[in-house]
């Protein structure tokens, strides 16, 4: 990390420390969160279930985005060790 970013990530965790510290409600939850009954209560139910479906939806993209690279570093080391030629067509050929 450079200096200049160093300090900005830096200047980042102590101003946020230091709102946290001052203004503590603001990291509490909503009265509908905190003081309702999860089995009962819809409206916790539907945000429950709202938070996993973009949590999967998240882990499915970054997944995919993850083996795209895992997939380009394999493609990649076969072609500098020479064990695989590309084709015209971008496929990978070994080399026989």
């Amino acid at each position: 990390m450079t200096g200049f970013v160093r300090r900005i990530a830096v200047s980042a965790a102590v101003l946020g420390s230091v709102w946290l510290a001052l203004l503590p409600y603001t990291a509490a939850a909503c009265e509908v969160c905190w003081g309702a009954n999860a089995v009962e209560n819809p409206t916790t139910q539907g945000i429950s279930m709202a938070m996993l479906l973009l949590i999967g939806v998240t882990g499915f993209v970054g997944g995919g985005v993850g083996a795209f690279f895992i997939r380009l570093r394999r493609r990649a080391r076969l072609l500098a060790r020479g064990e695989a030629v590309m084709t015209e067509e971008g496929d990978l050929r070994p080399v026989k």
